[in-house]
């Protein structure tokens, strides 16, 4: 063999490994660019107007999806849930019902969700092993990612994904569900936050239930809604008797608590498709659904009344009010909320004029 011969294999040799590894350079290129595109539609994901499971649903979709990842195509996503001990399945793809059944909710340790959300590191299994505390009948082989989603220190959740059993884990799969994780947490902790001021601008600070703001709107979507299907509905204004008295008397401490109590106690007569809120003060208001027999609706406000004045224990100080309510009716009384409001407010004063009572508005007395 010529010297030319072997410089030229030589030649031929080094150029195949160049272009090998240009191969491979290019596929973990596109690789990259799947991943950073599967993050930006996270973040598409993340400024749709629908539900935090919703997101999630999508978002396990979109992973589960790319064609190069070396995913069995199932998986969920677990939440934290309010007690800050378990997990509850939001999202699952192509799982079984009796899989489901038994892992709708799982306990922190349980597991291996459940030990990623303990150890707070990612878990990774290419078989069934003795960590599978939960084994469903005919469970096929498969193997696991089991991301924890974290943020300052806290478990918000875990993304499960299934593998084919024996799979070998890769520095990118793993970089991936890093970065997956990092902004799952951004859009669970984005999507909390926004859930909070809707339920903070919704809600009365004191007495847990619905404010103004929140009554207003239920109403204009009664009305929508009644108008619609032909229904009607009543609305209770109501305002607590000799309340002013006992506040001033025994502190806000006491008239906090009597609020409280009250909303309580108002809550505890109506259905659930009814609403009461607090209108500020010592002044409720509720929604009667598809009730707009005057009989009827007198009997609910004079139940509400003897309820309202019974006896209110507080640190072991008996103290009694009253309560005195005017009713509206929809569309008898109006067509839109501020008027079936104010037109209920009226039928309230004619009430208090007598202390104790529930009228209904008359037009020909206003």
């Amino acid at each position: 063999m010529t010297i030319e011969t072997t410089q030229l294999k030589k030649t031929v040799t080094e150029l195949t490994e160049k272009i090998v590894d240009y191969e491979a350079s290019l596929v973990e290129l596109k690789q990259r660019i799947d991943i950073q595109d599967t993050l930006n539609g996270m973040l598409n994901i993340s400024l749709m107007p629908i539900t935090l499971n919703e997101q999630m649903e999508k978002i396990l979709s979109l992973i589960l999806n790319i064609s190069w990842l070396a995913l069995d195509k199932k998986g969920c996503v677990f939440l934290t849930d309010d007690n800050g001990k378990g997990l509850q399945m939001v999202a699952h793809h192509n799982l079984g019902e009796s899989l489901l059944k038994l892992c709708d909710h799982i306990q922190f340790g349980q597991c291996l969700c459940g030990k990623a959300a303990v150890n707070q590191t990612l878990l990774f299994k290419n078989c069934i092993d003795s960590d599978h505390d939960i084994v469903p009948e005919g469970m096929q082989p498969h193997g696991h990612y089991n991301m924890p989603i974290m943020s300052n220190g806290q478990t918000l959740g875990v993304l499960n994904l299934y593998v084919k059993p024996g799979h070998t884990q890769t520095d990118l799969e793993t970089e991936f569900l890093a970065a997956s994780s990092k902004a799952m947490a951004s859009i669970i902790e984005r999507k909390k936050i926004e859930e909070k001021l809707h339920k903070l601008s919704h809600t009365d600070e004191l007495t847990g239930i619905a404010n103004r703001r929140h009554f207003m709107n239920h109403v204009d979507a009664l009305i929508t809604e009644s108008e619609q299907y032909k229904r009607q509905f009543s609305i209770l204004f109501i305002d607590l008797d000799h309340f002013k008295a006992v506040n001033d008397t025994h502190g806000h401490e006491y008239g906090d608590q009597i609020l409280i109590d009250a909303a309580q106690r108002i809550q505890s007569h109506l259905r659930e498709t009814d609403l009461v809120a607090r209108l500020g003060g010592d002044e409720f208001i509720v929604a009667l659904e598809m009730i707009s027999n005057t009989d009827k609706v007198l009997e609910i406000a004079r139940e509400l009344i003897h309820s309202l004045s019974m006896p209110y224990h507080i640190k072991e100080q008996q103290l009694t009010i009253g309560a005195s309510i005017g009713v509206s009716l929809y569309p008898q009384h109006g067509s839109n909320s501020e008027t079936l409001i104010k037109h209920a407010d009226f039928a309230l004063y004619q009430a208090k004029g007598s202390r104790g009572q529930a009228a209904v508005y008359n037009e020909k007395a206003s």
